[in-house]
């Protein structure tokens, strides 16, 4: 769910575009291993905005299952990730906050790019 299926595939690829940053390619090493050799401060701010992406891809795929939504886009999934990050980031010390909304941002610009590219393609989000 989190990282294998069509859609968190789409969602990982605007990661690494946006931030440079190899996906992790299981969940072991997403909790573990993943950030290894990236910089302390770096990948505590990375982690705190990993958090919002998995459960954006949580409660998105809930809403196929349980809510009858029909489909889900991954921009959906995304301003839903950002506005997590940036309502967590209040929780945050202020030197990080800052990173935290900055990232949201670049993530946003990033994701409207690739829309503006590619647009609605089926092969972009869940459901029907």
């Amino acid at each position: 769910l989190f990282l294998d299926c069509p859609l968190a595939k789409v969602l990982w690829r605007t990661v690494r575009i946006a931030f440079n940053i190899t996906p992790p390619s299981s969940i072991n090493t997403l909790f573990g291993t993943w950030l290894n050799g990236i910089e302390p401060d770096l990948a505590r701010h990375i982690r705190v905005g990993v958090c919002p992406l998995l459960w954006a891809i949580w409660n998105c795929r809930n809403d196929l299952v349980f809510n009858r939504t029909t489909h889900i886009h991954f921009l959906q999934v995304i301003f839903r990730a950002t506005a997590l990050i940036r309502s967590w980031s209040l929780l945050t010390p202020t030197e990080a906050r800052e990173h935290l909304v900055t990232g949201s941002i670049r993530w946003e610009m990033v994701a409207r790019d690739i829309f503006n590219r590619f647009g609605w393609r089926s092969c972009n989000r869940i459901g029907n």
